[in-house]
């Protein structure tokens, strides 16, 4: 064990096992041999390589892989286990076909397309994740539309809101990179294959036309090659991370919802202290909070392989396998992670009343500012408030009734008083994102 994402203990609460598995020595063995099977056979079609050729290569890559320890060394010399795979494999094959095997390509044309193959299964599990958890954030926030509760900006009691309107904040944004995720896709999703320098000069004139015809046989989509473009792979990295961080926001305000003397949301199944029976710990919503600095981290180390060098460049072969599928797998199990905190979400609308009751009208300071500006200076009523809230604090009176006796400005202080008359455009924003598809 090197870390927490490959702990039999902690590695399914920080890397979704699903998405792990495409990460695997053996998905990824199985994607080399998918791409250079794939490569040979598409070539024998196109009459590139003698006729028998491809599905002599496609049969024994069938049989037993390599071993791994072999592909070990071979990385241990090269950087890249290609050479040593595609030894291996001519070993069982006649001269007559193994001259043809990996033929015009080089080692980073395997291990781009083989990845592109394992990312797309990837983001689609990714994708599905999504999805469950914006129609669980749409539940929410439709049962808790009406649950008024305290609003708070820099940790302290504003105004107003209800709870469905927070969990428009969380579902918003999500919405939007279920977006960002489908336009990426076509730049991301690229078949590769350069040959040594990118110019396929192994398979002039027919580079393009193998290019195209691996494509459209491995359903990725043609491009030029890409070597030292990486782009690509540097965009979705930042999708996983901002999706991350996103999430790491849903969790930290529930922590601060959950907290003792706010207690608005709580975790059925939480966790548990060892000495202390009465603790119930909201572990989900950490570990949002967590996974959201440990992807952001990741993701900033994958943006250095743009400084690609020159034609091709192992650093960011080797920086792209040190942090490309952590990424992936901490940001799918932060997918995960969010959907079963919702599960077990409990909101607690009479605890939220119960805070505002306690909070004795102060959260409607804003609200009896304009209030009393309908008939009053704005500065003056904002000297009457200012004086009503401090008398609150000091007497435990409530803010209106001490406002009330204070002036005779005629002001509907019943209406005044109930924080359901402050809410604004709150029900029409829930609408509206609950009505809107991805942006």
């Amino acid at each position: 064990m090197v870390g927490a994402l490959d702990s039999d203990i902690s590695g399914s609460s920080y890397a979704d096992p699903e998405l792990a598995a495409l990460f695997s020595d053996e998905a990824q063995l199985s994607a080399w041999l998918q791409v250079e099977t794939t490569l040979a056979q598409v070539q024998e079609a196109l009459g590139i390589i003698p006729a028998g050729s491809g599905a002599l290569i496609a049969q024994q890559l069938q049989d037993a892989p390599p071993e791994l320890a072999n592909l070990r060394r071979g990385y241990e010399q090269d950087g890249i286990a290609i050479p040593a795979l595609t030894q291996s494999l001519r070993q069982r094959l006649p001269a007559t076909a193994g001259n043809y095997l990996h033929y015009g390509a080089t080692s980073q044309d395997i291990v781009d397309t083989a990845l592109m193959l394992r990312l797309k299964r990837a983001t689609g599990l990714l994708d599905a994740r999504l999805s469950r958890l914006m129609a669980q954030l749409g539940d929410l926030a439709q049962d808790h539309r009406h649950s008024v509760m305290i609003a708070r900006t820099r940790k302290r009691s504003a105004a107003p809101t209800v709870f469905g309107l927070q969990v428009v904040d969380w579902l918003a944004p999500l919405k939007r990179q279920r977006t960002r995720l489908e336009q990426l896709l076509p730049r991301l999703l690229l078949v590769q294959l350069g040959g040594a320098v990118g110019t396929q000069a192994a398979l002039q004139p027919d580079g393009p036309a193998v290019n195209a015809a691996l494509a459209k046989a491995l359903g990725l989509a043609a491009a030029e090659p890409w070597h030292v473009q990486r782009d690509g792979l540097v965009e979705f990295g930042n999708w996983l991370a901002m999706t991350a961080g996103l999430l790491g926001k849903m969790g930290q305000d529930l922590l601060l919802l959950a907290q003792s003397g706010i207690e608005e949301v709580a975790f059925a199944a939480a966790g548990k202290s060892s000495t202390l029976p009465n603790k119930s710990n909201p572990v989900l919503a950490e570990n949002l909070v967590a996974q959201a600095s440990y992807c952001c981290s990741h993701g900033a180390s994958l943006q250095q392989s743009l400084l690609a060098s020159q034609a091709r460049d192992g650093v960011c072969l080797a920086l792209e396998q040190l942090t490309l599928g952590p990424l992936v797998c901490g940001c799918a199990a932060s997918l995960s992670t969010a959907s079963t905190a919702i599960e077990r979400l409990a909101v607690n609308p009479q605890v939220m009343l119960d805070n505002i009751a306690r909070d004795r009208g102060n959260m409607l300071a804003e609200a009896a500012v304009y209030a009393l500006s309908r008939v009053l200076d704005r500065q003056q009523a904002t000297k009457l408030v200012s004086a009503a809230c401090a008398k609150s604090a000091a007497e435990g009176v409530h803010m209106i009734d001490a406002l009330r006796a204070a002036t005779t400005a005629a002001v509907d202080w019943d209406a005044l008083r109930q924080p359901e008359n402050y809410l604004g455009s709150a029900q029409q924003t829930i609408d509206r994102v609950l009505a809107r598809g991805d942006e």
